[in-house]
């Protein structure tokens, strides 16, 4: 390889250090601006929860009509370069959709376009697929075509249940599978929310079904987000992960890639004086 072939690598794996550092940059600050948005969105599930709690929230009398119904909802990364992030997702949703279908008919939904061209690959088709937040901001929008069509299908019966598998938040360096209920309530951890000012009257102007069913709305909402937001922390760690390393490799090539530069201009002077003492050389004779 000539310096100028040397050259024209070096400045391509430049380039490429160039790009992944600035995602890996990017990723970092969207990390710090999703936990921050994750403390608020508990703090806002707490708020819905008494509403639920004041209201007497329970089971839908429809829902559960159709009890081999349940909606498995697998949240995935919209954007790539986020190692097997997606992958191991949509392997964990394929491994207990399997499982539910022995028992339950299933309806998959898919959150993002990575996770949709996994399924395609193995053949699964979702019932429905939602293209993923590529930022922050974007998370409300996609939570809501969500929880909405998910929240009607259940307080009208078709489903029994929604569950979630996500990536699960536990680190930099580890973001684990989980599976997550979001539909029906937890009855339990509904009785345990402390209600403020016991013993005062709660007036609404909405029937106690349309109110049922406007707060469970709000419920899946609030719960889809909170997860929707930790799949995004997930995804940027990941990314953050990968891009370091790329950076490293990266960083580790072009230092390679500079002493062969080196090498290869000094073999080409070493040639051009080579070939200047063979010219004098030829000229003295």
């Amino acid at each position: 390889m000539t310096a100028e072939q040397v050259r024209t690598r070096r400045e391509s794996v430049q380039t490429v250090h160039d790009l992944v550092h600035a995602l890996r940059a990017i990723a970092a600050g969207r990390i710090q601006g999703a936990q921050r948005a994750l403390e608020a969105i508990e703090r806002y599930h707490e708020t819905v929860m008494r509403a639920m709690a004041i209201a007497n929230v329970d089971i839908p009398p429809a829902a559960g009509k159709k009890a081999g119904d349940t909606a498995l909802l697998v949240m995935t990364s919209e954007q790539p370069f986020c190692g097997g992030l997606t992958q191991n997702v949509v392997t964990a949703a394929e491994a207990r959709s399997a499982e539910m279908a022995k028992t339950t008919r299933v309806q998959l939904f898919v959150a993002g376009r990575r996770g949709a061209a996994q399924f395609a690959s193995r053949g699964i088709q979702p019932q429905l697929v939602v293209e993923g937040a590529t930022s922050l901001e974007g998370v409300d929008e996609v939570v809501k075509r969500l929880a909405e069509p998910l929240a009607t299908l259940f307080t009208a019966g078709d489903l029994s249940s929604v569950r979630v598998i996500y990536a699960s938040y536990k680190s930099l360096g580890e973001q684990v599978p989980t599976e997550e209920s979001i539909l029906p309530p937890d009855v339990r951890q509904l009785r345990g929310v402390a209600v403020p000012e016991t013993g005062r009257n709660y007036y609404h102007y909405l029937s106690h079904g349309d109110l049922v069913t406007g707060i469970l709305a709000e419920y899946a909402f609030v719960s889809l987000y909170r997860i929707a937001v930790e799949m995004f922390v997930s995804e940027q760690a990941a990314r953050l992960v990968a891009m370091d390393t790329a950076t490293r490799h990266a960083e580790s090539t072009l230092e390679s890639l500079r002493a062969r530069e080196r090498q290869e201009r000094q073999k080409e002077v070493t040639r051009q004086v080579l070939e200047l003492v063979n010219a004098r050389l030829a000229a003295t004779r």
